[in-house]
């Protein structure tokens, strides 16, 4: 296992859709599947975003209380009909992320050191 990756800590699964479908349907059954995964044990929360400049582009941020919950949730046969649905309007490139840095608005005084940005302001004199 890498270095500071930990199979037990929460995780990050991040899609990006290109959807060549009708957008309203593609959020029509993006809304049926998380339904169903809300109601999978481990999951935490998601948001699916829509990219301003390219309303064909979607991209679902989903929150899992660890990586065995999330592969336990997109194995069962009752998510391969979702998946399939989703698949017939869109093409998707996905990953399952570990959190390496969490800064929230509050806490940006609290930025390690070494991650000086002077663009954000943040860190630095």
């Amino acid at each position: 296992m890498p270095e500071g990756m930990d199979h037990d800590a929460e995780v990050m699964f991040v899609n990006r859709f290109t959807v060549h479908g009708p957008a309203e349907e593609f959020e029509e059954v993006f809304a049926r599947t998380s339904a169903f995964m809300a109601r999978q044990p481990g999951f935490v929360r998601h948001r699916l975003l829509r990219e301003l400049d390219d309303p064909a582009a979607y991209v679902n941020l989903a929150v899992w209380a660890d990586r065995a919950s999330f592969l336990r949730a997109v194995g069962r046969p009752e998510f391969a009909p979702h998946a399939a649905a989703l698949r017939a309007l869109s093409r998707s490139e996905n990953g399952l992320f570990a959190t390496r840095l969490s800064v929230s608005g509050q806490g940006l005084e609290d930025v390690p050191e070494g991650l000086d940005d002077p663009v954000l302001g943040v860190g630095g004199e």
